[in-house]
């Protein structure tokens, strides 16, 4: 098997393992938050957000390293495939970007929710910005995870249109 072979398939499944945590996510996770009360919710967020941000900006960065390197490798054999794997980098690369110019505020503020809720009451104003913040957290993500799976279904759908 070839250094090619190996990116490739590490390319695919890396993308599709980051995709398919942010779908859990998002699918399953996030909606739980939204039906416990907002100091719970805040809290759990915190918890969630500290373990995401220890496993999904290296699988990122990896997946977008790999599709690119195949790019790279293809383009300078002169395969015209090349340019699905550019496009799959490109979609694992525009997951950073996403994450810190829009996500992060997002983060930010629920997990100051966190930190400050043991000293509130919970009147519903800050249950309100609470399920707001979630939900929008929770909708970005859902983009963020649909950009790694299309990364990894251009991955999948090329190698498997080479046989």
């Amino acid at each position: 098997m070839t250094t090619l072979a190996v990116t490739k398939g590490l390319a695919i499944a890396t993308s599709l393992v980051a995709g398919g945590a942010n779908s859990v996510v998002s699918l399953i996770a996030v909606p739980a938050l939204l039906s416990a009360p907002h100091t719970i919710a805040a809290k759990q967020f915190k918890l969630m957000h500290g373990i995401g941000s220890l496993i999904q900006p290296s699988s990122t960065l990896l997946a977008a390293l790999l599709h690119g390197f195949a790019a790279y490798r293809l383009h300078q054999s002169g395969s015209g495939a090349w340019s699905r794997w550019a496009a799959a980098a490109a979609l694992s690369s525009a997951i950073l970007p996403l994450t810190i110019a829009l996500m992060e505020p997002t983060s930010r503020q629920l997990l100051a929710i966190a930190g400050t809720s043991e000293k509130r009451e919970g009147g519903t104003e800050i249950s309100v910005k609470t399920e707001g913040l979630l939900r929008r957290w929770n909708v970005l993500n859902a983009v963020r995870g649909l950009l790694a799976v299309s990364a990894g279904a251009i991955g999948l759908w090329t190698v498997l249109d080479e046989y």
